[in-house]
């Protein structure tokens, strides 16, 4: 880079000296005072080269850099707030197995708490997804008054019975019937919302469990020196099929969800 301006400032003033020559030269045959010939030309190189370096170092200016583009948002929808303290505790539970795994010393235990930390680390993403579905839920009822409608319904009911017999009861009554299959719909939502939010809390729990079992093998194996007292997993594989349970369960809610999407 340092060649490079050191040769374009010497092409720059052999120009300059060129055409400033160039330019008395000029200035000479035109009659011009003995003193102007030499002072013109200086005055054309002078400018010439000045020229020559203003536009080289515009040309080695290295260009703005452009901003970068804005972050998109992970999500367009928020976790719920009834939902984020557990996934954090979630998410914490897998970053201490995956500690312990690191700590353990002996092979076999080594082996089972590397098994564990994968499941509980893709079991804590899972719990994430389950929570953007209730997500979904709460942007789907949001600023719907279940307690508006039921009076609505009440208030349609008592109507269509009140009228004659007729075009307007039949109305009365259509718009009544509609009100309480969405007042329906609305309540199973909900239903379905509160089931899912104490699976996801019971999940993270035994997610928060099998870690604790994790801690106590890792102090048990390193309070035995010799490392002869065998080793036993059953109460982490019970807490990790627990896990699977929970995990099953938010399938289930969810699959119930989308075929009532699709008849809805």
């Amino acid at each position: 880079m340092a060649g490079h301006g050191r040769r374009s400032r010497a092409v720059g003033a052999g120009a300059g000296v060129a055409l400033g020559m160039a330019g008395a030269g000029v200035a000479a045959l035109a009659g011009a005072a003995s003193w102007a010939a030499p002072a013109l030309g200086a005055v054309i190189g002078a400018l010439t080269w000045g020229t020559h370096a203003a536009a080289d170092r515009l040309g080695r200016t290295p260009a703005p850099r452009s901003a970068p583009d804005e972050p998109s948002p992970a999500r367009d929808r928020t976790i719920p707030a009834d939902t984020r303290p557990w996934l954090t505790r979630a998410s914490e539970a897998a970053a201490k197995l995956d500690r312990h795994r690191r700590d353990s010393t002996d092979p076999t235990l080594t082996q089972a708490l590397g098994n564990a930390s994968t499941r509980i680390r893709a079991a804590a993403d899972q719990l994430r997804v389950r929570a953007d579905v209730v997500g979904v839920i709460d942007a789907t009822t949001a600023g719907t008054d279940r307690e508006a409608l039921r009076r609505d319904e009440r208030r349609l009911t008592k109507e269509a019975a009140a009228a004659t017999p007729g075009p307007i009861r039949e109305a009365k009554g259509a718009s009544a019937r509609a009100v309480a299959e969405r007042l329906a719909s609305l309540t199973r939502l909900a239903d379905l919302r509160d089931l899912m939010t104490a699976t996801i809390e019971a999940t993270a729990l035994r997610l928060e469990a099998a870690a604790e079992r994790g801690s106590m093998l890792v102090s048990l194996r390193a309070a035995d020196d010799a490392g002869t007292r065998p080793l036993d997993l059953t109460a982490l594989g019970d807490e990790l099929e627990a896990v699977q349970a929970g995990l099953d369960k938010l399938d289930e809610i969810t699959r119930i969800l989308q075929d009532e999407d699709a008849t809805s």
